[in-house]
């Protein structure tokens, strides 16, 4: 299907693209007809959708450029919050991020309407970040830090660095993400293992051994999280997973919090079954597992591991492509079901 006639479709965004360039808003203002309506909490955004369909609709698209430094997010992107639109045709929703966790998919795929992510814009800046944590729960960095804080010296009776050419990295997770902390930390002198639903092709695995869920638990020095949050998913890290695990793991986590039981997580931490955690997701953001920010072998950032100078014009401009190749083609470019 494409999109094309003499009378311009209708998209509605929430939030305008700020970050953006200007000459890629203009190429797309000359495809359709834009209406924005303003970040605010689940039910008001409800509310201002429902009343620009009534007064300017129909739209075949929404989508949202979420102002990340503000909150509350109008999540979740349910049939409350979009069922207007899905009810007078719009066949296309699009946000960014690489999870899609906050998203109705089903109920979407249920009425035939594309949801497209934005998979790459994460993918560097998370990949770049996980290697940064990982080398810092190898060299127990936090708790150094906070002995110079402290102002003591080196501790030597303390558990040393741990030598990252020694040890074995497991990936739970080989997407975009997962191969290219893979192919960072190989460059350190890792080895890398890997668990994914399905074997990588050989070309694609560049060095890194696929094997069983179980030989990640028992082979793994560090285990580094990269998987999306689903009912399969939620609490895949439990405490009868981390009590197969070899003693003293490192869990590495920038996927989505709820992965992790963090009751289980902090116990294993208390009883030193881990050795240490760098997290930068949480299971109930923005509130951080007391257990967790008490003890002295994390390190934890606050979901920021996209966070740089020019992660947001990026992100745009991949829901903007998406939009783009919807608008001429019926079909966005990073798809999440496909429903055609």
């Amino acid at each position: 299907m494409t999109l094309t006639s003499d009378i311009k479709p209708k998209v509605l965004i929430l939030n305008a693209p700020d970050k953006a360039p200007i000459d890629s808003v203009a190429k797309l203002k000359e495809m359709a007809e834009f209406y924005s309506i303003e970040q605010a909490s689940h039910d008001a955004v409800a509310g201002r959708i429902a009343e620009a369909v009534k007064e300017k609709g129909p739209f075949v698209a929404f989508v949202v450029f979420i102002n990340w430094w503000s909150r509350p997010f109008p999540w979740p992107m349910d049939e409350a919050l979009v069922g207007p639109l899905v009810e007078t045709g719009c066949k296309m929703f699009s946000a960014g991020g690489a999870g899609y966790d906050f998203v109705d998919v089903k109920y979407m795929s249920s009425k035939g309407i594309y949801y497209a992510n934005t998979p790459k814009m994460p993918a560097l800046r998370t990949a770049d970040s996980t290697a940064m944590m990982i080398l810092q729960a190898l060299r127990g960095s936090s708790e150094r830090e906070a002995d110079a804080r402290a102002g003591k010296w080196f501790d030597p009776s303390k558990p040393l660095a741990k030598d990252a050419r020694c040890s074995t990295l497991g990936i739970i997770g080989m997407g975009n993400i997962g191969k290219l902390v893979s192919e960072h930390m190989q460059h350190f002198g890792m080895k890398v293992i890997y668990y994914n639903r399905n074997r990588l092709p050989p070309d694609e695995e560049k060095g890194a051994e696929y094997v069983s869920f179980e030989d990640i638990l028992v082979r793994s020095d560090v285990i580094s999280l990269h998987c999306p949050l689903n009912e399969d998913t939620r609490h895949l890290f439990n405490k009868e997973v981390f009590n197969r695990m070899k003693d003293g793991i490192i869990i590495v986590n920038t996927s989505r919090g709820a992965v992790i039981d963090e009751n289980a997580l902090v116990e294993a931490l208390d009883s030193g079954k881990v050795l240490r955690a760098a997290l930068d997701v949480y299971e109930f953001e923005p509130q951080i597992h007391p257990g967790l920010i008490a003890s002295k072998h994390t390190t934890l950032s606050p979901h920021a591991a996209v966070a740089n100078e020019t992660f947001e014009r990026d992100q745009q401009m991949e829901i903007l492509l998406n939009l783009e190749s919807f608008l001429k083609t019926g079909k966005p470019t990073h798809v999440v079901n496909d429903v055609s």
